[in-house]
C-alpha cells in the first residue's frame, strides 16, 4: 500500500463533491457495478472543482484496488486537452506523493518510460502509476506527420536495434526530419540511447512494434526507402522520396503508439474537459481506434470529466452536428452502446419536452429523466444568491464612435484586401487595433508578404495607406494613440486608474491603511480578455505593456540599463561588500519579524494601522552607522540550524559577490546589538521579514524552524528579483522620493502597498491548492518555490510590424499585459511552457494584471486567484461559451469570495488568534447566509459588493447589443432543454407560454445521490 490517507482526501472535498465521488465509486466497484458500463460522466458546472472530485475518485479506487488480489500494479492514466492544464491538475491528481510519469506528453514515447511503471518488488506495496498524455500528440490524426524530435530518435533507435547496426548513416537520415544539423540530431539519438540504459527500450512494447511493422509490411518499406537514400547520400529535403519517408516516419508513429497502448494495464483512465477531444469517443476513426484499445483494457473504468461534455445549446444557423444528436452519441459511449439504455433516455427527454411544451407534469417527467441520466452522469450547479441574482454581473467596457481615422484605416485595409484577394474582415478591424501592424497570422498577412517579396508596388503604396506603428516610437516609449476605441476602455479603466504604478494587487483585506500609491487605484481586479480573433492577444497585450512602462519611466531619471539604484551585490575597492542595506532587506529575521507584526498590531488597535505611525513608535537612537549594522547585529537573526554553509547550500551558491554577503551577515551576527531609527522599518515592511510572518503563520507543528527560514529565504530572494529590475527601479524613481536610497524607497512601497497582507493572502491560496491544511518543511519549500517562481516570471517579448514595404519587426516587451497561448505558429512544447509560467504569475498578486488570450482551449484553467473580471472583446456565438470563459474566474475561493469574505469578517478576524484568512473563512461558515446557499457557500457564493464582471465590449450602436440579449435570455433558458432537439424552437414556446428567467419547473436535477 501506498502513503495513501484516503480519509484525508475525502475531508479535503466539500459536501456535494464527497456525493459525487461515492456515487462514482459504487457505479465503479460497488451494487452498482452490476448493471452498469464503467464508464461516467461527472459533468458539474464550471469551477466547481472537477479535478478534486477526480482526486477523490483516485483515492477511493486505489483503496477499493488494494483489495483486490488479482491487481498486481495499479495505473491511472490522464488525458486532458493541453500540457498546461495537465501541468496544473496532476499535482491535485497525484494523491499518493509518488512522482508522476509525465510521458512527454506522447504515447510513442512510452517505450523510453514504461519500466518505470513495473511493479516494486516488495509483494506487499501495489505500485500506484498516474501517467498523463495529451490527444494532440498521442491520438491526433494528421497535423505534422514526422512528429517531434524526440519520437524520431526512439524510432531511429529501434530501426537500428532492428537492424543490428550503430550510428547507420540513412536510418538517421531517414528520421532527421525537420532537425537541420545532423550533429544534433545525433545528440538526441544518444540522449535517447543515455535515457534508456543498458537494458534498451521495453522489450514488450519494442517486440510488439517490431512485429506490427514486419506483418503489414512497414518494415520492407522501410529498408525500400533507407536504401534510397543511402543512394542520396544525404537527408531527403524535398520531392517524392520526401513525402515517402514523412508518410513511412508517421505510420511507424502510429504503431509505436498502439504498442504502447497495449502495454499499458489502466485501471482508470480520466479524459479531463474531453469535449475539446470527442472525436476519441467514436472508435471509427483512427484516433478513436487507438483511443478506444485504451478504454476497453481489462477491467479499466473511464471518467469523463466536463462542464460541456456535449454541444449544450444549438441554433438554427449552426451548421455540422446538432446538440441533440451529439447528446445521444455521448450516453451511447457511457452506456458502452448498450440501445436498451439509450431508448429509455430518449424517451424520457421525449416526455420532458412534451411536458414542458403543453404545460403537463414538468416535475415528474425530469425526475424520470433524472432517474434513467444519474448511472451514467451527475451535475451540480451553483445556487443563486438571491432570486434572480447570482455572482455575475455586467460591466460594459464601451468603445465609443469609431474616430474618422479608425474608418479611414478600415477603408484602407479593405481596398489593400481586395486587390490582394485576402478579404480583411470587419470584424477583424474593429477587434484588433493598427491591423495592419498585426496582421501576420492571417491569410491578409501572408500575401501581403509574399506580394512585397515581389515588389509589387501597388501593394506597397495600399499598405502604406493603412494606420500602423514604428518602430522608433515604440521603442522610444513614446504616446501612442491606442487606435482602437475598445482598447482606449480598457486603457482607461487600468492604465489610466493607476494601474501602472503597481507591482502587485491590493490586499482583499489590508492590515495598514494603503499609502499614496495604492490609495489612488481603488478596487482592483485582473482582467482575462477573451477574443475570437488571434491577432488581438498581441495587439492588447502589446499596446497595454507599452502605455504602462511609458507611465512608469515618465518620472524617472533612470535609464533601462542604469543600475545606480538598482540591488546589486557590489564590493568596495578593498573587496567587501558595500551594500549590506540591500541583503537585510530580502534576509528572514525571525526576532525582527515577530517584533513588528502587522496583524497583531491591527489586532491591539481593533483596526487598519498606520503604517507610518506604527514604525515611529520605535526607539529612534543611532549608534549603528546603517540600518544593516543594527540589522544583522540583533539577536535572532538566525534561528537554529541555519548558518551560512546551510544557506548557501540551500541556493546552490558557495561562491561569488553573494556568497560574500551572505558569509559577511553570518559575522556581522557576533557583534554586539546597536539600534538605528529604521530598524522597526525593517522589521516591519522588509520582504524578508513579511515573508518569513507568512510562512511562519502557515507552518504546522511538525514544520522545523530551519525549514521555515530556508523557505522564507528562497521567497524573499524571488521578490529581490522584482526589486532588482530595470522598470521597477524607475517606477519606484516615479512614485516615490527621488531623493531617498533604494532599499529605503523598497520599505516605503511595501508599507504604502501592503505587502504582508497580500503575501499572507497568496501563500492562503497556495496552501489551499495542497490541501488546504498547515505546512510541514516540504509543504513550506513547495509554496516558497511556486511563489518565488511566479514572481521571476520573464516578459515575453511579442512582436508586431511596420506598415511598410519593409516590414521592420516592432518589439513589445509584455509585463503588466501578457498573451496566453501560442500564435499557431510556435512549437508545441515551448507554448506549453510559457503557458503554465503565465498562469502561475497571473494567479499571483504580482504582474501580469491583465491576460489576453483566445477562448480556445481554456477550458479548465485557473484564472480566479487574483481576477473577477472577463472581457468579451467579442461575443460568442454560444450562450454556454460566456460560462466557460467566465468560469476562469468564477472559481473555488476567488477573487470576488475574498474580497467578499473579508469585507463581512474583518471584525472576527481582529477578536481572533487565527490566521487571518482561517478565521474569516471560519466565521463565514458559521453565518445563517452560508445555511442557505449551503455547501458552495463560503467557497463559490458568498453576498457582498465584488462580483464576476461580465464585460461586453461594444461600439456604440453596434449590433452587438442585441445579439448579446439574444444571447442572455439563451444563457438563462437553455439548461431546461437538455438533450432535446432543436433547442431554439422549444425555448421559443416556453417563452411563449410563460416560461421566463426566473422560472425553474421542469430544470432538470442530476446532483447525485447524497451520501447514506
Amino acid at each position: 500500500m501506498t502513503g495513501l490517507d484516503v480519509d484525508a482526501v475525502m475531508r479535503g472535498l466539500k459536501g456535494f463533491q464527497q456525493d459525487a465521488v461515492e456515487h462514482v465509486i459504487d457505479r465503479f466497484y460497488g451494487s452498482g457495478r452490476a448493471d452498469g458500463s464503467g464508464r461516467f460522466l461527472v459533468a458539474d458546472e464550471t469551477g466547481l472543482g472537477k479535478s478534486v472530485i477526480a482526486r477523490g475518485i483516485i483515492a477511493r479506487a486505489i483503496q477499493e484496488l488494494n483489495a483486490v488480489d488479482a491487481v498486481k500494479r495499479i495505473d491511472i492514466v490522464y488525458i486532458c486537452s493541453n500540457a498546461d492544464l495537465a501541468n496544473q491538475n496532476l499535482q491535485r491528481l497525484n494523491v499518493t506523493g509518488d512522482k508522476h510519469l509525465a510521458m512527454a506528453t506522447r504515447l510513442t514515447l512510452l517505450a523510453r518510460e514504461s519500466r518505470k511503471l513495473a511493479a516494486p518488488d516488495d509483494a506487499s506495496r501495489k505500485k500506484v502509476n498516474l501517467v498523463s498524455f495529451t490527444p494532440g500528440t498521442s491520438f491526433k490524426e494528421g497535423g505534422w506527420r514526422s512528429g517531434n524530435g524526440d519520437e524520431r530518435a526512439l524510432l531511429c533507435v529501434l530501426a537500428e536495434d532492428a537492424l543490428g547496426v550503430d550510428e547507420d548513416a540513412p536510418t538517421r537520415w531517414l528520421f532527421q526530419g525537420a532537425v537541420q544539423s545532423g550533429r544534433n540530431f545525433a545528440w538526441r539519438v544518444q540522449r535517447t540511447r543515455d535515457r534508456l540504459g543498458e537494458d534498451g527500450a521495453d522489450p514488450e512494447i519494442a517486440g510488439r512494434y517490431q512485429q506490427a511493422i514486419v506483418k503489414c509490411g512497414l518494415w520492407t518499406r522501410f529498408l525500400e526507402l533507407r536504401e534510397e537514400v543511402r543512394v542520396l547520400g544525404e537527408r531527403p529535403t524535398r520531392g517524392r522520396l520526401w513525402h515517402d519517408v514523412m508518410e513511412l516516419v508517421a505510420k511507424l508513429r502510429r504503431h509505436l503508439a498502439r504498442a504502447g497502448v497495449d502495454a499499458l494495464q489502466p485501471d482508470l483512465i480520466i479524459l479531463d474537459e474531453f469535449q475539446r477531444f470527442r472525436p476519441l469517443l467514436d472508435p471509427t476513426t483512427e484516433g478513436g481506434e487507438l483511443a478506444h484499445d485504451l478504454f476497453n483494457a481489462e477491467g479499466a473504468k473511464v471518467l469523463l470529466l466536463s462542464a460541456t461534455p456535449f454541444k449544450p445549446y444549438t441554433t438554427q444557423a449552426e451548421v455540422g452536428e446538432d446538440h441533440h444528436t451529439d447528446f445521444l452519441k455521448l450516453i451511447e459511449f457511457l452506456t458502452d452502446e448498450d440501445g436498451v439504455r439509450v431508448r429509455s433516455v430518449k424517451d424520457a427527454l421525449d416526455a420532458h419536452r412534451l411536458a414542458m411544451i403543453t404545460g403537463g407534469d414538468a416535475a415528474a417527467s425530469a425526475r424520470r429523466v433524472r432517474e434513467v441520466l444519474l448511472p451514467y452522469l451527475s451535475r451540480s450547479e451553483r445556487p443563486p444568491l438571491a432570486r434572480n441574482q447570482d455572482m455575475v454581473v455586467d460591466r460594459p467596457l464601451d468603445g465609443g464612435v469609431p474616430t474618422a481615422a479608425e474608418i479611414s484605416d478600415w477603408s484602407a485595409l479593405h481596398r489593400l484586401g481586395a486587390h490582394l484577394g485576402a478579404r480583411v474582415d470587419l470584424e477583424q478591424w474593429k477587434s484588433i487595433p493598427y491591423f495592419a501592424s498585426f496582421m501576420d497570422t492571417y491569410k491578409s498577412g501572408s500575401s501581403v508578404r509574399g506580394a512585397l517579396e515581389r515588389d509589387d508596388v501597388a501593394v506597397r503604396e495600399l499598405l502604406a495607406a493603412t494606420r500602423g506603428l514604428t518602430r522608433e516610437e515604440v521603442s522610444a516609449r513614446e504616446e501612442l494613440d491606442l487606435g482602437n476605441g475598445l482598447l482606449r476602455a480598457l486603457a482607461a479603466d487600468t492604465i489610466a486608474r493607476g494601474w501602472w504604478k503597481l507591482l502587485w494587487m491590493p490586499p482583499s483585506m489590508p492590515y495598514f491603511r494603503p499609502g499614496p500609491v495604492f490609495s489612488s487605484v481603488g478596487d482592483v481586479t485582473k482582467h482575462v480578455v477573451f477574443s475570437a480573433w488571434n491577432g488581438v492577444p498581441t495587439a492588447v497585450a502589446g499596446l497595454l505593456s507599452h502605455e504602462a512602462a511609458r507611465h512608469a519611466y515618465a518620472g524617472s531619471n533612470l535609464s533601462t540599463d542604469s543600475t545606480s539604484t538598482r540591488l546589486t551585490w557590489a564590493m568596495s575597492e578593498a573587496g567587501r561588500p558595500s551594500q549590506m542595506n540591500s541583503l537585510a532587506l530580502f534576509w528572514p529575521h525571525p526576532a525582527l519579524a515577530e517584533s513588528w507584526d502587522p496583524l497583531r498590531a491591527a489586532r491591539e488597535t481593533g483596526g487598519l494601522v498606520d503604517a507610518e505611525a506604527f514604525t515611529a513608535s520605535a526607539a529612534s537612537d543611532d549608534d549603528a552607522a546603517e540600518p544593516s549594522h543594527a540589522f544583522f547585529a540583533t539577536p535572532g537573526a538566525v534561528p537554529a540550524g541555519v548558518n551560512a554553509l546551510s544557506i548557501l547550500r540551500v541556493l546552490d551558491a558557495r561562491s561569488g559577490r553573494f556568497a560574500d554577503y551572505v558569509r559577511a551577515a553570518v559575522e556581522a551576527m557576533d557583534q554586539d546589538a546597536s539600534a538605528h531609527p529604521d530598524l522597526a522599518r525593517f522589521g516591519a515592511h522588509a520582504p524578508g521579514s513579511i515573508v518569513y510572518r507568512a510562512l511562519r503563520g502557515a507552518a504546522s507543528a511538525d514544520a522545523t524552524e530551519a525549514g521555515v527560514w530556508h523557505a522564507a529565504w528562497v521567497l524573499s530572494l524571488g521578490l529581490r528579483s522584482l526589486f532588482a529590475r530595470p522598470d521597477t527601479a524607475a517606477l519606484l524613481d516615479t512614485v516615490g522620493d527621488p531623493g531617498a536610497h533604494y532599499w529605503s524607497a523598497v520599505l516605503d512601497y511595501c508599507a504604502d502597498g501592503n505587502l504582508q497582507a497580500v503575501i499572507d493572502e497568496y501563500v492562503h491560496q497556495l496552501r489551499s491548492d495542497l490541501g488546504g491544511g498547515l505546512l510541514d518543511d516540504d509543504g513550506l519549500w513547495k509554496v516558497a518555490t511556486s511563489a518565488a517562481s511566479a514572481v521571476r516570471t520573464n516578459a515575453a517579448t511579442l512582436r508586431g510590424h511596420e506598415a511598410t514595404a519593409e516590414r521592420a519587426q516592432i518589439p513589445f516587451p509584455t509585463r503588466f499585459a501578457v498573451r496566453y497561448g501560442g500564435t499557431g505558429t510556435d512549437a508545441d512544447e515551448k507554448v506549453a511552457a510559457r503557458q503554465s509560467e503565465v498562469r502561475a504569475a497571473f494567479n499571483s498578486p504580482f504582474a501580469p494584471f491583465v491576460l489576453a488570450s483566445t477562448s480556445i482551449g481554456q477550458e479548465g484553467i485557473d484564472f480566479h486567484w487574483w481576477s473577477h473580471a472577463v472581457v468579451h472583446w467579442n461575443l460568442p456565438s454560444n450562450p454556454v461559451d460566456f460560462e466557460q470563459r467566465e468560469g476562469r474566474v468564477h472559481r473555488f475561493m476567488g477573487h470576488a469570495v475574498r474580497k467578499n469574505v473579508a469585507a463581512a469578517h474583518w471584525d472576527d478576524v481582529l477578536s481572533s488568534s487565527e490566521g487571518a484568512w482561517d478565521a474569516a473563512f471560519a466565521a463565514a461558515l458559521a453565518t445563517p447566509e452560508t445555511k442557505r446557499l449551503g455547501q458552495f457557500a463560503p467557497w463559490w457564493v458568498y453576498e457582498g459588493d465584488a462580483r464576476i464582471h461580465r464585460r461586453i465590449a461594444s461600439f456604440t450602436l453596434s449590433r452587438d447589443h442585441e445579439k448579446y440579449e439574444r444571447l442572455l435570455d439563451a444563457l438563462t433558458l437553455y439548461r431546461l432543454t437538455l438533450g432535446q432537439p432543436r433547442q431554439e424552437d422549444m425555448l421559443r414556446l416556453m417563452q411563449q407560454g410563460g416560461v421566463d428567467r426566473g422560472l425553474t419547473v421542469g430544470a432538470l436535477d442530476l446532483r447525485p445521490p447524497g451520501r447514506e
